[in-house]
C-alpha cells in the first residue's frame, strides 16, 4: 500500500507538470508575435519541404544552424497552411480574416515543437531515474518542467527550442551507458547527439566532451582496469557514438546526400569548431601515438598523477565556479562598476575588447549572470548546495557528485568556447545549459533532504510536493512573458534577457487594432513582430528617406531595441526624437511592463509626441 501511494504521488506530480504546461502554453501559441521566428515560418520550413518534394536535395540546406529538426517538426503545419502566401502581408494592411490566419499559422507551426518539448520532459525523468533514483529524477523533472525560460523558448519556432532537449538528453543517456554498460543507451546517446547537431551546430562541443569523459571516469574509479585496454574499449565506444551521430545527421539531412561535405561542415568542420578543432585533433593524435608507440606509458603517468590529486581537481573546478558566481553577485549588487554585464549581453556578438581580460573574463562573467539569475531562487540555492558539497568532499565520489562535477566542467568549458569565439552567451545562446544547472540543483536538493535534521521533519514525499508548490508559481505569475523571466534575486533595475523574442509585440498590436480606423493608421515599430499582428500599414526600418517622407500616426518602442534605435537614428537627419520615444517616463498611449520589471517595457506613442519641430 505504501509503495502504491508513493507511485500514485509520482504519477500525480508528473501529470500535473505536463497538464500545467499544456494549460499555460496552448492558448499562448496563437497570441504571441516573435522576432526571428518568421524566417522559419515564412521561409525556411516551406523551402525545406518543397525541396524534399521536388527531390532537390541541395536546396534542403536552408540555414547554417542548420535547424533541420525545426523544419521537420514544424513542417507538419504545412498540412494546414502554406505560410508563403502570407509573407508579403506581414507589414501591409490586413483584414480581420487575414489576421486570424496569421494567428492560426502561428498556432499550427508552433504546436508540434511545443508538444514535443512537453512530452520529452518525461525522458528527463526516465534517464534521471536510471541514474539516481526517483528523488533526483522527480526534483529534476519539476525544476526543468516548470522553468519559465525553458517553457518560454519551447513556444517559439527556433533551433534553441529543441537544442535544450537533445543535447542534455544525449549527455544523460551516455551517463546511463557508463553506469549500466548497455549498448542501447550508447546508441540512444549517438542518435540524440545527431539530432542536436541537426538542430544547431554548437552541439559539436559534445564531440570534445564525450572524448574526455572516459578519462574523467577513469580518474575516479576505485578499482582501475588496465589503462591501454580501457582506452581501446573507450575509443571503440566513442567511434560508435560518433558514427551513429553522423549517420543520424546524414539520414535526416538530404543536402548531405548531394554534397557529403555538408556532413563535415555540420559536425567536425563547423564554424563553432573552427578555433578548437586543431587542439582537439592534436590531443587525439598525441594519445593515439602514446597508445600505439609507448603502450600508454605517458598517458598512464598523467592519469596516475591526476587520480592521486582528484580531490584537488574537483575542488579547484568547483571553487572556480563558486568564485565566478560570487563575483557576479558582488559586481551586480555594487552597480556593475567592474564589468557592465548587462551591457555585454546587449551586444553579445563580437565581444573582442582591448585586452584578453576584458573580453574573456567579461564574457564568462556575463554568461554566468545569464545562468544564475535565470533560475528560480530555490533552484539556485540548491545548485550552490551541490557545489559546496562537492567542494568539501574528499572521499569516494558518488554518481551524483561526479555528475555535478561533469556538468560544472561542461558549463565552464561552454563559456570558455563561447568567449574564444567572441560571443557572450545570452539566455538564448546558452539555453541548453539551463537543464544541466537544474539537474545539479536537483542533486543539491537531494543532499539537503537526506540530512538527518531535515529528514526528521520533512519526508521525501513531502519535499517533492513542497518544491512543486514553491516553484510552480514562478511560471504562473510571469505569464504570458515566460522567456523574460528573471529571478527575484536580480535587482529591479537590471534586465536579464536583453535579447528578448518579441514579448509584448502582440499586446501592443492588439491595442492599436482597437483604435478607431486602425486599418488606415500608419505605424512605425522597432520590431517586425508588431507588424504581423497589426491590421494597418506598419514599417520597421531605419531608412532616413522613409522616415522623413512618411508621417506616422503611432510609434512602437521596446526597451530591448533602445540602444540600437538611438544609435542608428543619430546617423540620419530627421525630426524624430528617438530619445524621447524610448524614455520610459515620456507620455504613452499604451505601455506594458514586461516580466514585472519597470525598465523592461513596450510602449505605443502618438506620432505627434515623437516629432520634434525644432530639428
Amino acid at each position: 500500500m505504501q509503495f502504491t501511494r508513493k507511485k500514485m504521488l509520482i504519477v500525480s506530480i508528473l501529470s500535473f507538470v505536463i497538464v500545467f504546461n499544456l494549460f499555460l502554453g496552448l492558448p499562448r501559441l496563437s497570441r504571441f508575435s516573435a522576432v526571428d521566428e518568421p524566417y522559419w515560418t515564412y521561409g525556411r520550413i516551406s523551402k525545406f519541404w518543397k525541396a524534399v518534394a521536388a527531390e532537390k536535395w541541395s536546396s534542403t540546406n536552408v540555414n547554417d544552424k542548420p535547424g533541420i529538426t525545426v523544419a521537420i517538426l514544424s513542417g507538419t503545419g504545412l498540412l494546414k497552411y502554406d505560410p508563403l502566401q502570407y509573407k508579403s502581408l506581414r507589414e501591409q494592411p490586413k483584414t480581420a480574416s487575414q489576421l486570424d490566419d496569421f494567428r492560426s499559422i502561428n498556432f499550427y507551426f508552433r504546436l508540434p515543437i511545443f508538444l514535443f518539448c512537453t512530452l520529452m520532459l518525461l525522458a528527463f525523468f526516465f534517464l534521471l531515474n536510471k541514474l539516481f533514483g526517483k528523488t533526483v529524477a522527480l526534483l529534476g523533472f519539476i525544476l526543468i518542467g516548470l522553468s519559465p525560460i525553458l517553457f518560454g523558448i519551447s513556444l517559439i519556432i527556433n533551433p534553441d527550442s529543441l537544442l535544450w532537449i537533445f543535447l542534455p538528453l544525449s549527455l544523460l543517456s551516455y551517463f546511463v551507458f557508463q553506469k549500466e554498460e548497455k549498448k542501447s543507451y550508447l546508441v540512444a546517446s549517438g542518435i540524440l547527439l545527431g539530432l542536436a547537431l541537426l538542430t544547431k551546430y554548437v552541439a559539436n562541443i559534445l564531440y570534445i566532451f564525450f572524448f574526455l569523459l572516459p578519462f574523467l571516469e577513469y580518474i575516479f574509479m576505485e578499482n582501475k582496469p588496465d589503462l591501454t585496454a580501457y582506452l581501446k574499449k573507450s575509443s571503440v565506444n566513442y567511434l560508435v557514438l560518433v558514427l551513429i551521430s553522423m549517420a543520424t545527421f546524414y539520414v535526416l539531412y538530404p543536402a548531405t546526400w548531394a554534397h557529403p561535405q555538408v556532413l563535415l561542415d555540420g559536425t567536425f568542420l563547423s564554424k563553432a569548431f573552427k578555433t578548437t578543432w586543431p587542439l582537439f585533433a592534436g590531443l587525439i593524435a598525441l594519445i593515439g601515438a602514446d597508445i600505439l608507440l609507448f603502450k600508454s606509458k605517458v598517458t598512464n603517468w598523467v592519469m596516475d598523477f591526476v587520480s592521486k590529486n582528484k580531490s584537488l581537481l574537483v575542488q579547484l573546478t568547483t571553487g572556480m565556479f563558486l568564485l565566478i558566481i560570487a563575483f557576479v553577485f558582488i559586481d551586480t549588487y555594487l552597480g556593475m562598476k567592474t564589468f557592465d554585464l548587462e551591457g555585454i549581453l546587449s551586444s553579445p556578438k563580437g565581444i573582442g575588447a582591448k585586452n584578453i581580460f576584458d573580453s574573456y573574463a567579461g564574457a564568462i562573467l556575463a554568461d554566468t549572470y545569464s545562468l544564475i539569475f535565470g533560475m528560480h531562487p530555490l533552484a539556485f540555492a540548491a545548485l550552490l548546495a551541490a557545489l559546496v558539497f562537492n567542494l568539501k568532499k574528499k572521499t569516494a565520489y558518488t554518481r551524483e557528485a561526479l555528475t555535478v562535477f561533469y556538468f560544472t566542467i561542461f558549463i565552464l568549458f561552454y563559456y570558455l568556447a563561447s568567449s574564444v569565439n567572441d560571443v557572450a552567451a545570452t539566455v538564448r545562446y546558452q539555453i541548453t545549459l539551463y537543464p544541466l544547472a537544474l539537474m545539479i540543483s536537483a542533486i543539491g536538493m537531494s543532499y539537503v533532504i537526506s540530512l538527518k535534521h531535515v529528514r526528521k521533519y520533512i519526508s521525501k514525499k513531502l519535499s517533492w510536493v513542497l518544491v512543486l508548490l514553491v516553484v510552480a508559481p514562478s511560471l504562473f505569475f510571469v505569464r504570458p512573458f515566460y522567456f523574460t523571466y528573471a529571478s527575484a534575486l536580480l535587482p529591479q533595475k537590471y534586465l536579464l534577457n536583453t535579447k528578448d523574442m518579441g514579448d509584448g509585440s502582440y499586446e501592443a498590436a492588439n491595442f492599436l487594432n482597437q483604435l478607431p480606423n486602425a486599418g488606415s493608421l500608419i505605424v512605425w515599430s522597432d520590431k517586425g513582430a508588431v507588424c504581423e499582428s497589426f491590421v494597418g500599414d506598419c514599417l520597421t526600418g531605419y531608412a532616413g528617406k522613409e522616415l522623413r517622407a512618411i508621417h506616422f500616426d503611432y510609434f512602437v518602442a521596446s526597451a530591448g531595441r533602445k540602444s540600437k534605435s538611438i544609435k542608428i537614428s543619430t546617423t540620419f537627419k530627421n525630426n524624430l526624437n528617438f530619445k524621447n520615444l524610448y524614455d520610459p517616463n515620456s507620455p504613452a498611449a499604451f505601455k506594458l511592463i514586461i516580466g514585472n520589471r519597470t525598465d523592461n517595457f513596450i510602449k505605443v506613442s502618438e506620432g505627434n509626441s515623437v516629432y520634434d519641430d525644432n530639428k
